[in-house]
């Protein structure tokens, strides 16, 4: 992909999961000040929805990204941002001397939860399930809707049932992105997971417009203070 596809994915995919509304060209010639037209922003917009990394609502011309979007801009594009120094505190905190005890665990996820806006989960063991922050994520635009809340809502009520799956999926050297499909709590969903012992993980789970960046970061440095 060339470098002016590529400019244009990271300012649509960031200024979406920001704002939650579809991007136009005109929009980002304007905010940016592009050296590129309108006319050719609108085209390379085009081009990028026909390849697959990029859709748009039927009711708006402004653009957001499909899951091969985010994922192509996670892996390629995407600059993770490092914590807040508050929580950097409250994680070596957590990696110094409570890193076993389940409670600590559980107020961490509920700070975690707090500082992304979206749930947290946490698996002890194959059965046991914590989760923290569902009033974030059902705050979130895409889930306004009251038949999409109820099906979101399902997830954690099943959750326990598919944590095999999760596990399987999350590494155990470095936290993973599972974007909707990937992820097998929801296909509405991604979450950003670690493995954080044999039996425990943590995850971050929210539309598939969370910050990735914010997510992915909080998770790299809390997983390099694990005891």
């Amino acid at each position: 992909m060339d470098e002016r596809k590529q400019a244009l994915i990271k300012l649509v995919a960031e200024n979406y999961i920001k704002t939650a509304e579809p991007v136009g060209s005109k929009f980002l010639v304007d905010e940016y000040r592009l050296e590129w037209s309108d006319a050719t922003v609108r085209n390379e917009l085009r081009e990028l929805e026909d390849e697959g990394y990029l859709t748009h609502p039927h009711t708006s011309a402004g653009r957001l990204p499909t899951e091969a979007g985010y994922r192509y801009y996670v892996e390629h594009l995407m600059e993770v941002a490092q914590p807040a120094k508050k929580l950097k505190g409250d994680i070596e905190e957590f990696g110094r001397s409570a890193g076993q005890d389940e409670q600590a665990l559980k107020q961490l996820g509920k700070i975690m939860a707090g500082e992304v806006s979206n749930a947290v989960l946490i698996a002890f063991g194959a059965h046991r399930v914590y989760y923290t922050g569902i009033s974030y994520l059902f705050a979130q635009p895409e889930f306004q809707d009251m038949a999409r809340t109820v099906d979101i809502s399902a997830v954690f009520d099943q959750c326990e049932e598919r944590l095999d799956d999760v596990f399987d999926r999350l590494s155990a050297g470095e936290p993973r992105v599972l974007i909707g499909e990937e992820n097998p709590l929801s296909g509405d969903c991604s979450l950003v997971g670690a493995r954080l012992s044999d039996e425990r993980f943590l995850t971050i789970l929210g539309p598939l417009r969370m910050d990735y960046a914010k997510s992915l970061g909080i998770l790299r440095y809390m997983y390099a203070f694990l005891p």
